[in-house]
């Protein structure tokens, strides 16, 4: 049976996957403190336990670890005992924590980069997975939400992606045709393997068990490997890489979206998932799914990661303004035509009024 103090913490947390990361960083506490249950920590005095949690915030620092990584474990711990009415000092645990430093990860892949992470990977669905988040931009975290149903096919061999669907953070974004390739290779491997696809079938489905899927952590811990072997990249002395595993497409994606002088910046915080820094859009500016696609179209040829897909689209680029001056010349000859026939008539009415 579960503890009582585990049960009223719980209940303050809506997100299974926050209630996953709150549980870890109580459980490093628990540990720490070698105590044998979370119901015997509620009942430490709270003096004690106040000194009890300095020691584990100054104890994080010495091993190296910064601003957020102690604020995650204080931000558990302050739920946990918060919901267990446990009264500490959180103002004073909370001018322990150390300034921030300069930052690290900051940097996006380049194009040339991730070329490099899709040809070296041997797994379709790691390929399949760099191309989707590279050309959505999606965070690594939604592929545990993410199913077949949550996107649609659009023009140009493009597919919708309606990320962190019913919920509250809910929005749209896309991948175009390269990722939509890599994704129907990865998921017709699925298919030969014996899995049957459905609407509710995970996009990215765990290794281990079609029926569960792709989890944050495996997939984050994977392509780190990945990664450091594919660009030999070295840790920084704070244990950080200049770019980060994940988020380092998702720079990408918005590095190029908002370096793109036609597209409207509201739109592209919409594509980003971003809340709109304009007042009043979150409530009141909901774009149409064709409005934000005209936006993405803007930014396809940059997001592409294979030349041949931008060689492509350049050459149907300059086949529709071909296309477009035809019909212009085509246009033009039938008003000339008309204006002709206008002419005619009324050199034949002016005729006729002579007579």
């Amino acid at each position: 049976m579960n503890q009582r103090s585990l049960l009223l913490y719980h209940s303050a947390i809506k997100s299974e996957k926050t209630q996953r990361q709150y549980d870890y960083q109580l459980k490093c506490f628990k540990e720490y403190s070698a105590i044998k249950s979370f119901d015997k920590l509620v009942e430490i005095e709270p003096k004690k336990l106040q000194t009890m949690i300095e020691d584990y915030v100054m104890y994080a620092r010495d091993q190296g670890q910064g601003l957020s990584s102690i604020r995650a474990k204080l931000v558990a711990l302050k739920l946990f005992f918060v919901m267990n009415d446990v009264l500490l000092n959180w103002d004073k645990l909370r001018k322990m924590i150390p300034e921030k430093t300069k930052s690290t990860g900051e940097r996006p892949y380049t194009t040339q980069e991730i070329e490099i992470l899709v040809k070296s990977s041997k797994t379709l669905r790691y390929r399949a997975l760099m191309q989707f988040m590279a050309s959505s931009g999606v965070r690594v975290g939604c592929f545990e939400e993410l199913k077949m149903k949550h996107l649609k096919d659009m023009p140009n061999g493009c597919k919708s992606v309606l990320v962190y669907a019913d919920t509250k953070d809910e929005y749209y974004t896309f991948i175009h045709q390269e990722a939509v390739e890599a994704l129907d290779e990865y998921l017709e491997f699925r298919t030969r393997k014996g899995e049957t696809i459905t609407p509710d079938s995970w996009v990215f489905c765990s290794p281990c068990d079609t029926t569960k899927p792709s989890s944050t952590e495996s997939t984050t811990t994977t392509l780190s490997r990945h990664v450091k072997r594919s660009l030999g990249r070295e840790e920084s002395k704070h244990g950080r890489y200049e770019i980060m595993t994940c988020h380092g497409f998702r720079k990408r994606f918005i590095t190029i979206l908002k370096s793109n002088p036609s597209v409207n910046i509201s739109l592209a915080e919409k594509l980003a998932g971003h809340s709109v820094t304009i007042p009043l859009d979150n409530s009141y500016f909901k774009p149409l799914l064709e409005q934000l696609f005209d936006e993405y179209q803007k930014v396809i040829p940059k997001l592409f990661i294979d030349d041949k897909y931008r060689l492509q689209s350049q050459i149907q680029s300059q086949q529709d303004e071909i296309d477009l001056l035809q019909d212009k010349n085509t246009e033009i000859e039938n008003l000339q035509k008309t204006i002709l026939q206008i002419q005619n008539n009324m050199l034949e009415l002016q005729k006729r009024h002579n007579s």
